[in-house]
């Protein structure tokens, strides 16, 4: 029998590669992903991402660490079993906790992929073992849903985001750095976040406000194209404590025609909608929707509005007047007919953007009550 060298080689080159395979897959279950080889892990910093599932830890290179620039960086660390337990005691299916590990995956390879100083920038790749999720990017503060008291899925709470309040100064000037993030997104990357909010906003360890938390985001192609199944949300009809393992952003910050609309189209509108609801979360303080995930209490909530206190409203609209360009221009539209009242009535009009546009128009805050005042009027028994 003749020996046929080159099928043994082949055998031998395929045996060698499973071997290594399992090798490697041993060592990753025992130690974890890579970067948790890579990087030594100090204190935890923060939460963030969707649920802010993400635990942030400041960590240092070890010897085996790729070459960067940052001496010390963030490492992103997600415990699938912490995971699996708690959607175990919450009594949600596996298949809810694979859709919201997909969500995780999806996030992390578009944060790879788009280069931008306004977008986190990552160091490492996302690498997983059976027990774990971790990526590197740039050294990181915390998320910006941290710094307002939001601390689910932090132990030990560092020191500096105990009782922290950011100044107005600081805030304008981190709104400004996310719309400067949106104007290149919508009008470069052409690509429509869906999700931004205080867990997917975080800030670096220089100052630097930056956009995360893309595990929603689409193409704007795609978006034009017509809504279906897959890009709008269906959130529940009644509460639910759904945060642990969310698979659709949250409602507070959602716009109306992501959430079971028959609009046929979605535009980049629905990102600034979301960014109105940062704005005003973040200088009044409160959210300027509290839906808690039930889609049943919006309504009722945009006819409330004309009850808010008027003078936080009034800071956040002198706030948006001082932005520059793409804030005011690019984001609020020159076009004061992008917005007719018939799109509102219709549940497909950025209200809150919508005020800030005629207060800009008319001036004064009595202005802004007046027209909330008629828009009130013409919705009425708006209930669907």
């Amino acid at each position: 029998m003749s020996l046929n060298m080159k099928s043994l080689t082949q055998a031998l080159a395929k045996t060698a590669a499973v071997i290594e395979k399992t090798v490697q897959t041993t060592v990753q279950e025992v130690t974890g992903p890579r970067p948790l080889q890579d990087y030594e892990l100090l204190d935890q910093i923060g939460s963030g991402g969707p649920g802010l599932a993400w635990k942030l830890y400041a960590a240092r290179p070890r010897p085996s660490a790729p070459s960067t620039q940052y001496p010390v960086v963030c490492v992103w660390l997600l415990d699938k079993r912490a995971l699996s337990e708690a959607r175990t005691r919450a009594g949600l299916t596996r298949a809810t906790e694979d859709g919201f590990l997909d969500v995780i995956r999806a996030d992390a390879s578009r944060l790879l992929r788009i280069r931008h100083p306004g977008v986190v920038h990552v160091v490492q790749a996302l690498d997983e073992s059976k027990n774990a999720m971790a990526m590197v990017t740039e050294p990181l503060f915390a998320s910006v849903a941290n710094t307002i008291g939001q601390l689910d899925n932090i132990p030990k709470v560092p020191a500096e985001l105990k009782g922290m309040e950011m100044g107005l100064l600081e805030v304008k000037h981190g709104l400004l750095q996310i719309a400067e993030s949106l104007d290149f997104l919508h009008n470069n990357a052409h690509l429509i976040h869906r999700a931004i909010s205080p867990e997917t906003v975080f800030i670096t360890a220089t100052g630097a406000w930056k956009l995360g938390g893309f595990g929603f985001a689409i193409p704007t192609d795609q978006a034009s194209s017509g809504l279906t199944a897959t890009q709008t949300f269906h959130y529940p009809e009644y509460d639910v404590e759904d945060s642990i393992l969310p698979l659709q952003p949250s409602l507070n910050y959602t716009a109306p025609e992501l959430v079971r609309s028959q609009s046929s189209t979605l535009g980049s509108s629905a990102d600034i909608f979301s960014f109105a609801c940062l704005a005003y979360h973040l200088i009044a303080r409160k959210p300027l929707l509290d839906c808690h995930n039930n889609v049943k209490m919006g309504p009722a909530i945009f006819i409330s509005v004309y009850a808010l206190r008027f003078s936080h409203l009034s800071v956040t609209v002198r706030l948006v007047i001082d932005l520059p360009f793409y804030t005011r221009i690019g984001i609020i539209g020159s076009d004061i007919g992008w917005w007719p009242l018939s799109r509102f009535i219709f549940g497909d009009a950025l209200l809150f953007i919508d005020c800030i546009l005629l207060f800009l128009k008319w001036g004064t805050c009595t202005g802004l009550v007046e027209y909330l005042g008629l828009l009130l009027a013409c919705v009425g028994g708006f209930s669907q």
